[in-house]
């Protein structure tokens, strides 16, 4: 999905659900990088880079770049794809 697909759907459907929030899970290994581009894609969330996905548990999901999971507050995923994510997401109040 591109950046401004992605913020929209964001603002649409994230924003307004106090039980959701997305985090940007960034293949990148140059920190200043990967936050220049979400700077300038203006993502309002979380930017997490690639050699710190271990220590906040996102290694574990196995998730690939472009890839869009919906993992609840438990760490079970709901959702393998941004379809089915933000389907569940919109059902969530």
């Amino acid at each position: 999905m591109h950046a401004p697909e992605l913020l929209e759907k964001y603002n649409k459907h994230i924003v307004p659900n106090p039980a959701v929030e997305l985090i940007h899970a960034s293949c990148d290994d140059v920190e200043e990088e990967a936050l220049e581009w979400a700077r300038k894609a203006r993502f309002p969330w979380p930017t997490i880079l690639m050699p710190e996905w271990e220590a906040v548990g996102l290694h574990d999901y196995g998730a690939l770049a472009g890839e869009m999971l919906l993992i609840d507050s438990a760490g079970k995923i709901l959702a393998k794809d941004e379809k089915d994510a933000f389907a569940k997401i919109s059902g969530l109040k």
